[in-house]
């Protein structure tokens, strides 16, 4: 990958996301993340009305999914129509950086029209320069989510007759504070998340109102640079969870306390390695849930053998925790990924991805002991036509193995998509 300008921003980005949490070996379910288009250099300019800039999006794709529940007894193969209008509008006073950010997206399925759903958001976020040395980030983020029926989000009532819909809220004042090589930046953040009753098979409603909770972070983030070789950093943060509380469930209300320390090595100019421990323990309000300390060692190394060519890899063991979502408790993981990237033309990007996640863990809602071995294979094409349009071709291929077979699965998308933006 070429070096310099928006993408070296852009790596950084990558590197930087996921310290808290390595990233879940599974595909997203469609449409798929294709690859980002501030990777070519030519960008649309825009229009310019007073201190405002405004850029517009259109992007629509076909999508054919192998099996739309990530199901081993009910396959279902679905051909998707995918449609996002997006704008996003952005201050061009260097004092006052505010971006806002829009989208809609809508997916209309072929033979299963009860998966249709249509998922808005927004996003408004910025920087304020108070003094020379200090910042304050401020955001608010709202959008609307539907969560299609899928095994791989275990908290979820699998009668469902619909894809579960919910409202999520966010939002957060920061202050980073720059003295010689530290920057320190402490964050509190505001979430919100309320559910939808669901209708089930049975044309029943479903209540989902004990999902719905809110929750307050506070972190403190610290980035020591010794040279030019050598970064320390170090990440801090407690969360306060409070659940809706429904008869008949169990009360999740919990407090966490997460702490992250890590050392990045410059090695050479062309390669980067990363170490770090993540250690975190939650305590719930309710004492029948019992949850081990989480602990996460992570590696990470990226190289770049040529102009254009990047290479990333990383790995992690992960030790305890809890997760509502997988329906899992303590336990241990291995973590694997890999990710190419290669700049074929000036005009044609490729990106080649692995992902591997063994889990061994037990049920938080059985008890019982999960074994699974899930792999997850990705590549991307993009190609701009010009400034203002680019195609995008993407695959991906899934397999889960496991001690029950209820839990194992293969699937694979197929996504074709154009992008239009001015």
């Amino acid at each position: 990958m070429v070096t310099g300008g928006p993408r070296l921003r852009l790596a950084g980005l990558v590197l930087a996301a996921g310290m808290f949490f390595p990233a879940l070996a599974h595909a997203e379910s469609p449409p798929l993340k294709s690859i980002e288009p501030e990777i070519h250099p030519d960008q649309p300019a825009g229009i310019r009305y007073g201190g405002l800039l405004y850029h517009a999006s259109l992007y629509s794709a076909m999508v054919w999914d192998s099996n739309i529940f990530s199901s081993r007894e009910n396959v279902v193969a679905d051909r998707i129509q995918v449609l996002r209008p997006g704008l996003t509008v952005s201050t061009l006073d260097p004092n006052y950086k505010f971006t806002f950010r829009s989208s809609l997206d809508h997916l209309e399925y072929d033979i299963s029209p009860a998966e249709n759903r249509t998922d808005a958001r927004a996003d408004l976020r910025g920087t304020v320069r108070v003094q020379r040395d200090r910042e304050l980030d401020v955001g608010v983020t709202a959008a609307r989510v539907s969560e299609p029926r899928s095994i791989q989000r275990r908290d979820l009532p699998e009668d469902a007759a619909n894809p579960v819909v919910h409202n999520q809220y966010s939002a957060w004042l920061g202050l980073r504070r720059k003295h010689n090589h530290v920057v320190s930046t402490t964050t509190v953040t505001v979430d919100n998340d309320n559910y939808f009753d669901v209708r089930s098979n049975d044309g029943s409603r479903i209540n989902l109102q004990h999902l719905d909770r809110n929750d307050i972070k506070v972190s403190q983030e610290t980035d020591l640079q010794l040279s030019h070789r050598l970064l320390l950093f170090s990440r801090q943060r407690t969360i306060a969870t409070v659940y809706r509380d429904e008869p008949g469930f169990i009360q999740r209300d919990s407090v966490k306390f997460e702490t992250l320390n890590g050392v990045e090595v410059r090695i050479t100019p062309l390669i980067t390695g990363k170490f770090s421990f993540h250690f975190g323990e939650e305590h719930f309000w309710v004492r029948s849930i019992d949850a081990d300390p989480e602990r996460i060692y992570s590696l990470e190394a990226s190289w770049t053998p040529s102009r254009k060519v990047r290479i990333k890899a990383g790995f992690a063991r992960d030790f305890g925790g809890v997760s509502f979502d997988l329906d899992s408790v303590g336990g241990r993981r291995t973590r694997a990924d890999a990710q190419l990237d290669y700049e074929i033309t000036r005009q044609l990007f490729f990106r080649a991805t692995f992902n591997h996640l063994h889990a061994n863990e037990s049920s938080l809602s059985t008890g019982a002991g999960r074994i699974e071995n899930t792999q997850l294979y990705k590549a991307s094409l993009a190609y701009e036509l010009n400034r203002f349009c680019e195609l995008f071709l993407d695959y991906a291929y899934e397999r889960r193995d496991a001690n029950f077979e209820i839990n194992e699965f293969e699937r694979q998308i197929f996504q074709t998509g154009i992008l239009a933006r001015f």
